[in-house]
């Protein structure tokens, strides 16, 4: 009786070992199996289209660039077949001309979910789909615009105008990652983003005569990412 009760205690003892052992198997192959990462990068937009240039030059008015810089920072997630980003960004210019300049901001949240295409050690390719949401304020004023503080009745003071308008993209993108294993690491984003809202112009000083909006001026964005 005695080496039974023994037996069974051996036998016991090597089945929950043996469990054991599973779960750190099994919790060592989770952990490898993702890699999450905040990085910062730099984005490129091109958008040669835009509506509001025409009533900017109608008005001898600065024209905004159709490429405007951005720099961004976000949170990467790489999976064995899958990977993915959401990103935060801003965006900034300042055209002018004569005594006249714009003053432009942007905040652009963006994020894309991709199938690893190719996933090696040291290099990965992906692609997908994006998606991105972008704040705009515009600020048109004159250089040689005074203020009077003694007299700061809104109707005796002009040369500034400001307005905003918001976008909703959504489009394909790429993504190549470099330099995998080292401390290092790269990514090239590249993608297409067809706009999916009129993005009229408003106002938060008054009412927009004669508005106009930018449905269909889509834009191409690269950028190079620092994970």
């Amino acid at each position: 009786m005695k080496k039974v009760v023994l037996s069974v205690l051996m036998l016991s003892s090597v089945v929950a070992l043996a469990q054991e052992e599973t779960k750190v198997v099994d919790s060592v192959k989770t952990s490898k199996s993702y890699k999450l990462e905040t990085y910062i990068g730099f984005n490129g937009n091109v958008n040669n289209g835009l509506n509001l240039n025409k009533k900017l030059k109608n008005a001898n008015l600065p024209e905004l660039d159709s490429f405007v810089p951005e720099v961004n920072f976000g949170l990467n997630l790489f999976m064995e077949k899958y990977s993915g980003d959401v990103e935060f960004g801003f965006l900034f210019a300042k055209p002018n001309e004569g005594n006249n300049e714009i003053k432009y901001r942007g905040f652009n949240t963006r994020l894309r979910v991709h199938y690893n295409v190719v996933n090696q050690e040291k290099f990965a390719f992906t692609t997908g789909l994006g998606l991105a949401f972008l704040g705009n304020q515009y600020d048109i004023y004159s250089k040689d615009n005074t203020i009077d503080l003694n007299d700061l009745e809104p109707n005796n003071n002009s040369g500034h105008v400001s307005f905003t308008n918001q976008m909703l993209y959504f489009g394909p993108s790429a993504s190549v990652y470099l330099f995998k294993k080292s401390s290092l690491q790269m990514r090239v984003n590249l993608g297409y983003e067809f706009a999916l809202t009129r993005g009229r112009y408003r106002s938060e000083f008054g009412s927009i005569l004669n508005n106009v909006n930018e449905s269909g001026n889509n834009r191409f964005v690269f950028g190079i990412t620092l994970l």
